[in-house]
C-alpha cells in the first residue's frame, strides 16, 4: 500500500506527458503551456517540427542544441532568432534558415551578412531579404538581380548606384544593355543558368564552413568574394 501513491504519481506524469505529446503533435504552440517539458528534448522536438516558431517556449539548453534548432528552422526560418547566441553564428544553421525564410537574415551576425552564399540563398527565397545584406553585397548587381527576380520591390533596398542603373529599366522608361552588349533581360535569365545562381542554392552550404569563429557585432565591412561580374562591367550603351 505504502508504494501505491508513488506508483499512481508516476502514472499521472506519464499520462500527463503523453497528453502533452499529444497537442504538440497537433499544434506546436502548446508547448508554451507544458513548463515542466520544456525541457524534455523529444516533446520539443515534436513541437518545433509542427510549428517553428515553438523554439521559443524551450528551455535554454534545448535553444542550443544543433538538432532542435535545425529541426525549428526547417519548418520556419524565422526561428533562427530564437536561437541561443552561440548557435546564430553558426552559417549551416543560418543558411538552412534563410533557405526556409530569406528574411531569417535580419537575425544573423554583421558577417554573415556579408557572406555570399548566405546573401543569395536569402534572397533568392525573399527578394526583401536584400535589407538585411551588407552595404557592400547591396552594391552588386548580380545579387540585386537575384532579388528582383524574386520581388521587384527589392530594387529599394539595392545601393544608390544600382537604383540608378536598373531604375529606368525597371519602369520601362530605357534600353539598358548589359555586360557584354546584351539586353539585361537576358542577361538575368541567363544568370540562372551559372554556378552561383538559385538553381544551386541547395548546394551553398558545401562552400560555408560552419566552424568559423563569430565577429564582433561592431565589426567593419570587409569585401566578400562577390560577383563574377563586377558592377563597373555593366553599361548602358
Amino acid at each position: 500500500m505504502a508504494g501505491a501513491p508513488a506508483g499512481e504519481g508516476r502514472t499521472e506524469s506519464t499520462c500527463a506527458r503523453s497528453s502533452l505529446l499529444a497537442a504538440v503533435r497537433e499544434d506546436g504552440r502548446a508547448l508554451q503551456y507544458a513548463s515542466p517539458y520544456q525541457g524534455d528534448k523529444e516533446l520539443v522536438l515534436t513541437a518545433v517540427s509542427q510549428q517553428g516558431l515553438a523554439l521559443q517556449h524551450a528551455s535554454p539548453s534545448l535553444r542550443g542544441d544543433a538538432e532542435v534548432v535545425l529541426t525549428a528552422v526547417k519548418q520556419n526560418g524565422l526561428a533562427f532568432g530564437m536561437a541561443s547566441r552561440l548557435l546564430r553564428s553558426d552559417d549551416g544553421l543560418l543558411l538552412a534558415a534563410v533557405q526556409q525564410n530569406g528574411l531569417a537574415l535580419q537575425h544573423a551576425l554583421r558577417r554573415q551578412r556579408n557572406c555570399w552564399p548566405i546573401a543569395v540563398a536569402a534572397v533568392v527565397q525573399c527578394g526583401p531579404a536584400l535589407q538585411f545584406v551588407s552595404p557592400y553585397l547591396r552594391d552588386s548587381l548580380e545579387l540585386v538581380l537575384f532579388a528582383i527576380q524574386q520581388d521587384p520591390a527589392a530594387l529599394d533596398f539595392a545601393s544608390e548606384r544600382v537604383r540608378g542603373l536598373l531604375g529606368g529599366v525597371l519602369r520601362g522608361e530605357d534600353q539598358f544593355y548589359g555586360y557584354q552588349g546584351e539586353p539585361l533581360e537576358r542577361m538575368a535569365r541567363s544568370m540562372t543558368s551559372t554556378e552561383s545562381t538559385a538553381s544551386d542554392v541547395d548546394s551553398l552550404g558545401d562552400v560555408i564552413s560552419s566552424g568559423d569563429e563569430a565577429q564582433d557585432e561592431a565589426s567593419v565591412w570587409e569585401p566578400a568574394e562577390n560577383s563574377s561580374m563586377p558592377l563597373e562591367a555593366w553599361q548602358p550603351q
